[in-house]
């Protein structure tokens, strides 16, 4: 095997492993993207109800805080989306900064592979790679994060619900969570507690709450406890039947991960199996492949291939993916 191709091998192993590993290792639980947009259109309904903004007041009071260029540079395409993902997985960064942070590490990458390989192709991929590695980094904290709030709940609704029986008003309930649990549910009902102090209605407090921690069984508390205010009844009773169904479903994600994870490994099987078997026939019998690399059409057999590999990754992610 020539220097040429074995570069281009370990980049088709590299690739395929990294596209791989963000279409395989992701919640294996989650809602639809129609569930999604549904969840997005009834929070902005919500807020846009209550004649409120769709910002945080502690987030707006901290962007203050800015000069106009920075604020303007908040405004630029993409960066809106780049803040939400920041909330999202706990990350007090400045979205813009992040952005800058994450162009320059991609263009000291790719400026390191041309000054290595003087190959624009290589350069050019380093840099896409090198630009997308801090947002899959991102979407790893932030599932990392939802799952650990998830966990967190229904121990959080069991204090609230002997807070409220020793006493405490509601608001007072959350504050306690945010004092004695640790994040990331500490942070969330700290930052809805300041909202509501501030004079935010309690249905919107929640709303960006949702906004913030995209969660079942936070969507499940929150319109519980909207509904009681509205109507009365014992809210400390109500918060422990909540905890206990939220555990009980939590229980069930992980009993499901756990049956799931055979599929994940034979998914892993599946996709590096061609890529090592060409690579031992490479090894054992170096010309096998030379009508290949002679083929004036050998890089739409790639292109072929890397489809097919895509392709096989998408379709076993979904038979694996279980709504809930």
């Amino acid at each position: 095997m020539s220097s040429d191709m074995m570069m281009l091998f370990v980049g088709l192993v590299f690739t395929t492993v990294f596209l791989a590993s963000q279409i395989l290792v992701l919640p294996t639980l989650g809602t639809s993207r129609a569930d999604s947009l549904k969840l997005k259109q009834r929070l902005e309904g919500i807020i846009q109800a209550h004649g409120d903004s769709e910002a945080s007041i502690i987030k707006e009071k901290y962007l203050n805080q800015l000069g106009p260029i920075e604020r303007s540079l908040e405004r630029f395409p993409g960066i809106p989306r780049l803040k939400v993902l920041l909330e999202q997985a706990g990350n007090q960064q400045i979205a813009y900064r992040f952005a800058l942070y994450a162009l320059f590490l991609s263009g000291g990458v790719a400026a390191i592979v041309w000054l290595s390989l003087h190959n624009m192709i290589f350069a050019l991929a380093a840099f896409i790679i090198a630009a997308v590695i801090p947002i899959v980094w991102l979407n790893k904290q932030r599932a990392k994060r939802l799952d650990k709030f998830e966990e967190q709940l229904p121990e959080a609704l069991q204090m609230m619900a002997r807070a409220l029986r020793t006493g405490y008003p509601f608001t007072e309930c959350m504050k306690i969570v945010s004092t004695e649990m640790s994040e990331p549910i500490s942070q969330e009902f700290g930052m809805t507690y300041e909202e509501i102090n501030y004079g935010r209605n309690i249905e919107v407090a929640f709303a960006l709450m949702i906004e913030r921690v995209p969660s079942l069984s936070l969507i499940a508390m929150s319109t519980a406890i909207i509904i009681q205010r509205e109507t009365g009844g014992n809210l400390a009773e109500v918060l422990l039947k909540i905890s206990d169904v939220l555990r009980g479903r939590f229980k069930l994600q992980r009993r499901i991960k756990t049956l799931s994870a055979e599929g994940m490994l034979s998914a892993w099987v599946l996709l590096l199996l061609p890529l090592g078997l060409f690579g031992l026939m490479s090894l054992l019998n170096p010309d096998y492949f030379k009508p290949v690399y002679d083929s004036p059409d050998r890089m739409t057999y790639l292109y072929i291939f890397m489809g097919l590999e895509l392709s096989a990754a998408f379709w076993i992610r979904r038979i694996i993916t279980i709504d809930a």
